[in-house]
């Protein structure tokens, strides 16, 4: 069955396909949605909402990992980490990808949580 993530705010909703979701960033009190597409969108949310709404949603098959302060992953995504040089690559292995900065600690997090699903 297919999960989506509600936005519901009182001049928004969205309703997001969790399967098209693969990261989402902060920016202040605000958060970036970041889709397969390689559409983003905006929501008057702040991180730590979106992943206690994931976390509700998905419960024990979570495939959405926080990365650091201002980053959630969909570890379906994960392309490559490369701890050395703080990079993470999400890509849907077609057409979109995504390149991001992470600390080496959450890096080393990340592979390890990957590493033993």
């Amino acid at each position: 069955m297919e999960k989506y993530l509600v936005i519901d705010r009182n001049t928004e909703y969205l309703r997001i396909p969790t399967h098209r979701l693969m990261y989402v960033s902060s920016e202040g009190n605000y958060s970036y949605v970041w889709m397969q597409d390689c559409s983003k969108q905006m929501v008057s949310l702040q991180l730590g909402q979106i992943e206690d709404r994931l976390a509700d949603l998905m419960g024990d098959d979570c495939e959405f990992v926080r990365i650091g302060k201002s980053l959630i992953v969909n570890i379906d995504f994960v392309h490559q980490i490369d701890i050395s040089k703080q990079k993470l690559v999400l890509s849907d292995c077609f057409r979109c990808k995504y390149e991001l900065t992470a600390s080496r600690e959450a890096l080393v997090k990340l592979k390890a949580y990957v590493m033993q699903k």
